[in-house]
């Protein structure tokens, strides 16, 4: 289908992480805690490595549906390719939620106990549905059914991954105490993380520069979260009462980079701007948590710090080695049906 899945270099790198980060989600789960994390800092990089994944499937799928709706051909014509590596990205997503839970018991109460008025039950069930279209997708691609079961389901799709996207930034807006965090910003930083990555990712992907038809609104949204990281550090310069200073003009820079190669070297700009989301995400989700609330001062004092140790990079290289496997074994089986 693509480069990726036919260089066997990309498959040793991904079952080498797989074998790595695995041994510190099996140990997470199954024998001792292992990650940074203490009574105020409940969210670190394992949390973030779903958030980074789950919103990169979440662009991907949002710019799959919009060419299907409006008929874009140029990008229509990678559609399995693209709609595999959703599907991939997410499970990649949720296995790294997995081990970030700490517990397989963990797993089975979360499901066991829902809680409609939770955006953290709503964010994951969202997603559990994105994921089951986009099977479902995959499964009608897979035996020519209307190309995909049409136009319907591509509509749900796409709503529910805008939806799943805005309510996974209320996760951490809604938050009660916590300025860095509270209100409609975190929706609207997750949003457009996830339209960004999909627009670096989708060119990527396809091995090619990016589609004339893509061109004028990737870097509008490029630009349009570079500007918001501007306009975030000239408030938070400013002192805002309980907020730490999480944006670094770096950030928006390297975003702006990203931009001015987009279309003539769409590989680097992927590859400048999708570690620099990953980091923005996770500067974002660290700095809510890193003032100290309430008795809890007492012993972790008012700051706290963070670094992520081994244990959760790996769980960071194992959701993205899950997710890269997923996409080869996914392109293989659709190449096969298709030769067949």
């Amino acid at each position: 289908m693509n480069t990726y899945t036919s260089n066997p270099l990309f498959l040793v790198i991904a079952a080498a992480g797989l074998l790595f980060g695995g041994y510190f989600a099996i140990e997470e789960l199954f024998i001792r805690p292992s990650f940074v994390t203490n009574d105020a800092l409940v969210w670190t990089l394992p949390l973030v490595t779903y958030v980074f994944l789950a919103l990169a499937s979440t662009g991907v799928s949002i710019v799959m549906a919009h060419a299907e709706l409006t008929g874009n051909e140029e990008v229509n014509a990678h559609k399995p390719a693209l709609l595999v590596a959703a599907l991939s990205l997410l499970i990649g997503a949720f296995a790294a939620l997995a081990s970030e839970m700490g517990s397989p018991l963990n797993m089975f109460w979360l499901l066991l106990s829902p809680n409609i008025s939770s955006p953290i039950w709503w964010m994951g069930t969202l997603y559990a549905i994105e994921l089951v279209l986009l099977g479902v997708k995959l499964f009608g691609l897979l035996g020519d059914k209307d190309k995909g079961y049409g136009q319907s389901l591509t509509i749900m799709t796409l709503v529910v991954a805008i939806a799943a996207a805005l309510v996974l930034g209320s996760v951490f807006g809604t938050v009660g105490g916590r300025e860095g965090f509270s209100g409609l910003d975190a929706s609207l930083l997750t949003l457009l993380c996830a339209l960004v990555s999909g627009v670096c990712l989708v060119p990527l992907l396809l091995n090619d520069k990016v589609q004339s038809s893509m061109l004028q609104s990737g870097r509008i949204l490029i630009g349009a979260l570079a500007l918001m990281l501007v306009v975030q550090y000239i408030y938070l310069v400013g002192g805002a009462p309980g907020e730490l200073n999480w944006v670094s003009l770096w950030m928006p820079a390297l975003l702006i980079c990203a931009l001015l190669i987009y279309q003539s070297y769409p590989a680097f700009s992927a590859l400048v701007a999708m570690p620099t989301l990953l980091i923005i995400e996770l500067s974002f989700v660290i700095q809510g948590q890193l003032i100290v609330l309430g008795p809890k001062q007492t012993w972790l004092g008012v700051f706290q710090s963070y670094m992520p140790n081994v244990a959760e990079v790996g769980i960071l290289v194992f959701g993205c080695s899950v997710a890269y496997l997923c996409f080869f074994v996914l392109c293989r089986t659709l190449n096969h049906r298709i030769e067949s």
